[in-house]
C-alpha cells in the first residue's frame, strides 16, 4: 500500500508538473477588438512611410472576427486608421452614446477605451492591436498628428496600459512596432532583455498582491529592445506587405493571404495555433516564434540587423482567449 501511494503522488506531481496554468476558462462573452495602424504619409517627420501596417490592421480586423465566430461569441471590431495624406478618419463610431472619429490621435483611442469600459462586461475579452511606429529606447506608439500644423503625438506604455487596465474583463494588448518591448516587463514565461523597462513600476503595482497571482492584463509584443521589420509576402508584380510578426499571427489565427485580392473574401482556416479545442495568449505565442521568417535570436552568420524577438507576459500563467 505504501509503495502503491507513493507511486500514486509521483505520478500525480509528474502529470500536474506537465500542464500548464491557466487562468479561469474564459466564460463566453462577448469579444471587441480594436485594430489600430498608421502609414504615416501625412507625416514627413516620421522616421518614413509603412507599406504593410494597414495590411496588419485590416486583416487582424477579419481574421479576429471569424475567430470570435467560430467560438461562437458576439464580436465587435473598431478599425483606427491613418491612411494617406488627410487629416480624417473614414468612420465614426458610436460607443456608449458617443460618438468617435476611426482616426488613431491619442484623444480618439482614449475615448474610444474610456467608452468601451463603460460597455464591456466581466465575462468579456478586450484585444487592442498596434501596427507602427514605435520610439527608439522608450517604446512610445507613434500616433497620427491631430492637424497638419502640430507634431504627431506619441502614446507612452504605462498611459496605455492604464487605459486598458481600466476595461473589465481579460484584456490583451498586441503590439508591433520597434522596441515594443518596452512594454512588457520581464517574467518567467518571458525572455526579455529590458530590465529596467519605462513601465516596471507600473506591473509591480498592477501584478501586486491578488492580481499577481490572476492577471487579466496581456502584452504580446514583436521585439524585444530592437526593430520590428515588414516584409512582403507577395510577389514583385503584386506587392502585399505586412509586418512579420503580424503575418505570422494571422498564420496562428488561419489566416492565408499573400495578395491583393479583396480580403473579405479570404478563406479562414482551421487556426494551427489552438490546442485541445482552445487558442491562448502562449499558444499564439509558441507559433509566432516559431513560424515567423526572422529569426529570433541573432545567428553567428546571420544579419545583425534582422531578427526580431517577441516577448510576452504572464509568467508561469497563461490566459485562454477562446474556446472552439
Amino acid at each position: 500500500m505504501k509503495r502503491t501511494l507513493s507511486f500514486l503522488m509521483v505520478a500525480g506531481l509528474l502529470l500536474l508538473a506537465s500542464c500548464e496554468l491557466y487562468l479561469d476558462e474564459p466564460r463566453q462573452g462577448d469579444v471587441y477588438h480594436i485594430n489600430v495602424a498608421l502609414d504615416y504619409e501625412n507625416n514627413s517627420s516620421a522616421k518614413d512611410n509603412l507599406g504593410g501596417t494597414l495590411n496588419d490592421a485590416e486583416e487582424l480586423h477579419l481574421a479576429l472576427g471569424s475567430v470570435t465566430a467560430g467560438a461562437q461569441r458576439a464580436g465587435t471590431g473598431y478599425r483606427m486608421i491613418q491612411k494617406g495624406s488627410g487629416y480624417a478618419g473614414d468612420h465614426i463610431y458610436s460607443v456608449n452614446s458617443t460618438l468617435i472619429s476611426n482616426y488613431p490621435t491619442k484623444s480618439n483611442i482614449h475615448s474610444l477605451l474610456t467608452n468601451l469600459s463603460a460597455v464591456v462586461q466581466e465575462d468579456d475579452l478586450t484585444i487592442f492591436t498596434y501596427s507602427g511606429h514605435g520610439v527608439e529606447e522608450s517604446g512610445h506608439l507613434v500616433l497620427a498628428k491631430p492637424v497638419s500644423t502640430v507634431d504627431a503625438e506619441t502614446l507612452d506604455p504605462t498611459t496605455l496600459l492604464s487605459w486598458m487596465a481600466a476595461i473589465p474583463g481579460k484584456k490583451l494588448i498586441i503590439l508591433d512596432s520597434c522596441y515594443s518591448g518596452m512594454f512588457v516587463d520581464g517574467s518567467p514565461s518571458s525572455t526579455s532583455t529590458v530590465l529596467d523597462n519605462s513601465i516596471q513600476k507600473f506591473f509591480e503595482t498592477y501584478h501586486s498582491s491578488d492580481r499577481y497571482e490572476k492577471p487579466d492584463l496581456f502584452v504580446l509584443s514583436a521585439s524585444a529592445h530592437a526593430d520590428s521589420y515588414e516584409m512582403n509576402y507577395g510577389t514583385e508584380a503584386n506587392e502585399h506587405k505586412h509586418g512579420v510578426f503580424t503575418y505570422a499571427l494571422l498564420q496562428a489565427l488561419g489566416w492565408k493571404h499573400t495578395s491583393k485580392t479583396d480580403p473579405s473574401l479570404v478563406q479562414i482556416f482551421s487556426p494551427p495555433a489552438a490546442k485541445w479545442g482552445r487558442i491562448t495568449v502562449d499558444d499564439l505565442f509558441k507559433y509566432i516564434t516559431k513560424n515567423q521568417v526572422l529569426p529570433t535570436r541573432l545567428r553567428l552568420f546571420g544579419s545583425w540587423s534582422e531578427y526580431q524577438h517577441p516577448l510576452t507576459t504572464g509568467g508561469p500563467l497563461d490566459l485562454a482567449l477562446f474556446n472552439l
